[in-house]
């Protein structure tokens, strides 16, 4: 084990200075004044280091391609959000919200955290979470911030409008909800009750986004959460033709297209504003997966079968540009580029709608309703 460690602990400082390179240097202007992260594991970037809960992976394996180590990111390296962030341009890792210690919100502030879901009481097994309603009050915090830095509400509601908006929310309340036994919501709703019941939370809480003057949000679908290694494992007598849980992926598949639906209503409805969806499940594909050797396999390993995290200081695969997956349920820094590429840049028309991310920073909307908005009363 010691000689193990050692040998993690030195590849991991060879990867640190190189991968720090990859970063820093060559970077263009961002394409906008800020950028904000709402969401669960697949975004968070460290916050619930800050919190009181066994959902945390600051720790190796977790980081060992990551310039600054292992932060939080469930992930070898970089996370989806993390490849937004440098596809708009920006030099430096967007900061976490933690405990609201930060300083340098200008560029704008990730409130992603594991576990997290749309409904209050998802994951709350795991003690604190930044559920998606604590991220918003997050949020508020930051903006009132931004428009006592900038010099009043006016400025702010310009620069705010300017801003990128990202929200990936809605595994935790499946994973950590509707599919575990210690929850009873799947004996309370039939699988499209129980996603019209988190489409109704979710549009009041991007509804509420919206009014901190939020105007270019791009909402994540959920992924195919049927082809994870953990739930694979989890229900073999239940996989598809390939090789996936096929239960889990069809009641997911129901949440996305009420949320498609749900995104046209509030386009209807906010016309300074654009709502755009990512379709994460048809992203997650074949087709994205094409140039992986391992699709169904976690690099790391897990604690034991059917589980999500890598074990503590264990050695990880050696090839991990080949994995999909880095431990039982989340991307590899490689399929991470993969996917956040598609959702910059749409590579098929239904990759994104209207809108992929790289369309909606150039978007020019009108910001007639965008000087409504009162921070004060936030």
């Amino acid at each position: 084990m010691a000689g193990g460690f050692k040998a993690l602990l030195a590849l991991s400082v060879v990867l640190l200075v190189s991968n720090w390179q990859h970063w820093t240097y060559g970077k263009a202007t961002p394409q906008v004044p800020c950028y904000f992260v709402f969401g669960d594991s697949l975004f968070d970037n460290g916050n619930n280091n800050y919190l009181t809960t066994p959902v945390k992976v600051n720790y190796l394996p977790y980081g060992i391609d990551f310039p600054l180590g292992a932060t939080g990111r469930c992930s070898n390296g970089l996370n989806i959000a993390d490849t937004i962030a440098e596809q708009l341009g920006f030099d430096s890792f967007i900061t976490d919200f933690g405990v609201g210690g930060f300083t340098n919100f200008l560029d704008g502030v990730n409130y992603g955290s594991s576990g997290a879901g749309i409904l209050d009481e998802t994951g709350y097994l795991s003690r604190d979470l930044f559920t998606m309603n604590i991220q918003l009050y997050n949020h508020k915090i930051t903006v009132s911030r931004i428009a006592k830095q900038l010099g009043g509400d006016d400025v702010a509601k310009k620069y705010l409008s300017k801003c990128i908006y990202v929200s990936d929310m809605g595994h935790n309340d499946y994973l950590n909800n509707y599919f575990l036994d210690t929850y009873n919501s799947s004996e309370i709703y039939s699988p499209d009750e129980y996603a019209q019941h988190l489409i109704k939370n979710y549009k009041t809480q991007l509804e509420d986004l919206y009014s901190t003057g939020a105007r270019k949000i791009a909402v994540f679908g959920l992924i195919r959460v049927g082809c994870m290694p953990s739930n694979i494992q989890q229900y073999p007598n239940e996989l598809d033709d390939s090789s996936c849980a096929y239960k889990l992926n069809d009641d997911v598949k129901i949440f996305n297209s009420l949320l498609q639906t749900m995104l046209e209503e509030l386009n209807e409805k906010h016309k300074d504003a654009v709502f755009t969806y990512i379709n994460s499940y048809d992203i997650d594909s074949d087709v994205t997966n094409a140039g992986f050797k391992h699709t169904r396999e976690s690099c790391c390993q897990v604690l034991q079968s059917g589980a999500v995290p890598c074990q503590s200081l264990s050695i990880p695969c050696a090839n991990r540009s080949e994995y999909v997956y880095w431990d039982g349920a989340h991307f590899t820094e490689a399929k991470a580029w993969a996917f956040g590429k598609r959702a910059f840049k749409r590579q098929l028309p239904k990759d994104a709608h209207p809108y992929d991310i790289s369309e909606l920073v150039k978007l020019e909307l009108h910001d007639n309703d965008v000087n409504n908005v009162n921070l004060a009363q936030l």
